[in-house]
């Protein structure tokens, strides 16, 4: 997720659909580890640059730092769109580690010849985890960034 302006842009379209939408966020090294940036799964709700949304913070209300394997995704913040659309049960977020992160990346590289963005690569993760969950008749779309 990070800041969410990629998962906003192909949340948007479907919206008003009767799909079922997921952000995933980066876990870094763990939720418990406090080694991470999943802001809506961990966050809390605050002002940032003058938008209510969630922020990683500590007791104080200052900014906590964050990991990610992702540049892309290692922010403590998040877009307010995001954390309406959570408040409203509109989309779930969830959260994948590191390490699955890498092992989805190499997954889609070598069987496909994508090359994802790491970013991308978290959405992978979460699909690659829970494969349980979809029929063998769903569509699940996966918005893919990256150069391959």
């Amino acid at each position: 997720m990070g800041g969410g302006s990629n998962a906003i842009g192909i949340f948007y379209p479907f919206l008003s659909d009767d799909v079922e939408l997921i952000g995933v966020e980066a876990g870094g090294e763990g939720i418990k580890t406090g080694k991470h940036s999943a802001t809506l799964g961990a966050g809390d709700a605050c002002v940032l640059h003058g938008t209510l949304s969630y922020l990683l913070q500590d007791k104080n209300g200052q900014v906590l730092p964050t990991h990610s394997i992702s540049a892309g995704l290692d922010y403590p913040g998040v877009g307010p769109e995001h954390a309406m659309l959570r408040d409203n049960d509109r989309v779930s977020y969830a959260a994948v580690n590191d390490p699955e992160v890498l092992d989805a990346f190499r997954f889609l590289s070598k069987t496909e010849g994508i090359i994802p963005a790491l970013e991308s690569a978290h959405a992978v993760a979460y699909v690659m985890q829970n494969t349980g969950r979809f029929d063998h008749d769903n569509i699940v779309i996966i918005n893919l960034s990256g150069r391959g």
